[in-house]
C-alpha cells in the first residue's frame, strides 16, 4: 500500500521523538522512502512543522477528552491525534471532515479498531466543541516550555517576549545568495523568474534575495547548477562582520555544515588560504564534497577547543549553541532544551573561544558568533572573554555596503525574528592589538 503524506508524517514525527532525531533529516529519510512527490512532501512538513510548533497548544486541547491523560496514551497515538488536532484548527485548506476521515485511516493502519475507535472519538468531540477558550497561559497559548518563555521575559519583557514566540510559531522565509563566480544578486533574480519565481532583495545583506514564490526552489535550473544557497540574511551577516579578504588566512574553525565557509570562499575570491574544520567525521567528509571546487580551501577535522599551533588574519567561531535563535527552522528545540544545558553550552563555548583566540595573529580579527537569542550564550561570553584577554577589544562593524544600526546592540550583532524576520544570531567582532615593540 502506497504510503501517503500523514503515515510519513508520523514516520518523522516517531524519529523526532524517539530517537531525538533533527526534523528536516528526519522528515527527508521518510518521504524519501515513502517515494512522496513534491505536494505530499509539501503536505508532510507542514504537519511536523505545525505539531512540533503547537505542540503544547495541541496537547492542551487534547488532555481533557483522554480518560487515560497524555502520558499514558501511547506514544504513536498520541502523535496522530496531534495530527488531527493540528488539521483541524491550524490547516485551514483541508476540510474538517477529511482531516478527521484520514487521520481515522492513519489510526486504523497504526493500531487496528481500537486506535480507530479511540481517535474517532476524540476528534469527533473536539471538532463538535471546538479547542475551548484560548490559554491565559502564555506558553500554553503559543506552545512554548515555561521556562523559556520566563527566559525571554527576563531579557525582554513580556510584551516582546509574546512576540518572539509568536514569532518563532512563524514559517521562516527562505533566503538566498548567489554562490557562483561573478553572479551577482540582480543576475540570479533573473534566473530565478525565467523558472517562474518571484524574489526581491534582502533588507539587511547585500546579496540576499527573498525568494517569496517559486514552484520548486531546490529542483529549479539554476539550484541545481550550484547557482546559489540558501542562507539567511542573520548567518550572511555573520561572513559580512568578519570581512574577509583575497590573499589572506582564514581559520572557519566550526565549518559544517559549510555555508558560511562557502560565502567566506566567495569573498576571498580564490586567492588566500582557507582552513574549515570540524571535531565529526561525518559532517567533515560532507564538507569536504561540498568545498571541492573551491582550492583554496583546506578541510580537516579538528576539535576547536585545541589550539591549533598557527595564527590566522581573520578566525571564524560560528560556535555550537542551543539553536533558541532558529525555532522557527527547528521547532524541535525548544522541547529538548534546558536552562541546565544552556548553561552547560555557554561554558563548552567559553572554552572554544579561548582556544580560537590563540589562532589570531596581532591586528587580527575574531568574529564569534551563535545562533541563539540567550545572553548565556552570547554578550555574557563575550564579556568574561575580555575580562580575562585584554589583548583583545570589542570592534564595531566594518563600514561597507550594510546598514549596521538596525541589527547593533552597542556593538554586538543581534538579530531577532520578530524585529527583524530574520534568524536570532548573536555576534562579536574582536580585534587582537598589535604587539608593541620593547623599549
Amino acid at each position: 500500500m502506497k504510503r501517503g503524506a500523514r503515515s510519513v508524517a508520523l514516520e518523522a514525527l516517531r524519529a523526532i521523538d524517539e530517537q531525538q532525531a533533527f526534523l528536516q533529516p528526519a522528515l527527508e529519510a521518510a518521504a524519501r522512502r515513502a517515494g512522496l512527490d513534491g505536494r505530499d512532501r509539501a503536505l508532510a512538513l507542514e504537519l511536523v512543522m505545525g505539531v512540533q510548533r503547537w505542540r503544547r497548544r495541541l496537547d492542551a486541547v487534547l488532555a481533557p477528552r483522554l480518560r487515560r491523560g497524555l502520558d499514558a496514551t501511547p506514544r504513536d497515538l498520541l502523535q496522530i491525534l496531534r495530527l488531527g488536532v493540528y488539521q483541524l484548527f491550524f490547516l485551514q485548506r483541508i476540510p474538517e471532515r477529511a482531516a478527521v476521515h484520514a487521520t481515522v485511516d492513519l489510526a486504523r493502519e497504526v493500531g487496528g479498531e481500537g486506535a480507530v475507535r479511540l481517535v474517532n472519538g476524540v476528534l469527533r468531540a473536539v471538532q463538535r466543541e471546538g479547542p475551548g477558550p484560548e490559554p491565559v497561559d502564555p506558553g500554553v497559548r503559543l506552545s512554548h516550555p515555561d521556562w523559556l518563555v520566563q527566559a525571554f521575559v527576563g531579557f525582554l519583557g513580556a510584551e516582546e517576549a509574546e512576540r518572539l514566540c509568536a514569532a518563532n510559531n512563524e514559517p521562516a522565509p527562505l533566503t538566498v545568495r548567489p554562490d557562483a563566480p561573478g553572479l551577482t544578486r540582480e543576475a540570479l533574480a533573473a534566473e530565478l523568474a525565467a523558472e517562474g519565481g518571484r524574489a526581491g532583495p534582502g533588507k539587511y545583506a547585500p546579496e540576499a534575495l527573498r525568494l517569496d514564490d517559486h514552484p520548486a526552489p531546490f529542483e529549479g535550473a539554476s539550484f541545481c547548477a550550484g547557482r546559489w544557497v540558501a542562507q539567511d540574511e542573520a548567518a550572511q551577516l555573520v561572513v559580512l562582520l568578519l570581512d574577509p579578504r583575497p590573499g589572506e588566512a582564514i581559520w572557519d574553525a566550526c565549518a559544517a555544515p559549510g555555508g558560511k565557509t562557502r560565502y567566506v570562499a566567495r569573498a576571498m575570491r580564490g586567492e588566500g588560504r582557507l582552513w574549515a574544520t570540524d571535531i565529526h567525521e561525518g559532517k567533515v567528509r560532507r564538507l569536504a564534497e561540498l568545498m571541492a571546487d573551491r582550492p583554496l580551501c583546506e578541510v580537516a577535522r579538528h576539535d576547536v577547543t585545541t589550539p591549533p599551533g598557527r595564527t590566522f588574519d581573520r578566525v571564524l567561531l560560528d560556535a555550537p549553541c542551543s539553536g533558541l535563535g532558529v525555532l522557527r527552522r527547528h521547532p524541535e528545540m525548544r522541547w529538548r532544551r534546558t536552562p541546565e544545558a544552556v548553561a552547560e553550552m555557554a561554558a563548552a563555548q567559553a572554552r572554544a573561544l579561548r582556544a580560537a583566540a590563540t589562532a589570531v595573529r596581532p591586528g587580527g580579527v575574531l568574529v564569534y558568533s551563535v545562533c541563539s537569542v540567550m545572553p548565556a550564550e552570547g554578550p555574557e561570553v563575550v564579556g568574561s572573554f575580555l575580562t580575562e584577554h585584554p589583548e583583545f577589544t570589542l570592534e564595531s562593524p566594518p563600514p561597507g555596503a550594510v546598514d549596521w544600526a538596525p541589527v547593533l546592540d552597542g556593538a554586538f550583532v543581534r538579530t531577532w525574528p520578530h524585529r527583524h524576520a530574520m534568524d536570532g544570531f548573536f555576534a562579536a567582532r574582536l580585534r587582537r592589538q598589535e604587539e608593541r615593540e620593547p623599549r
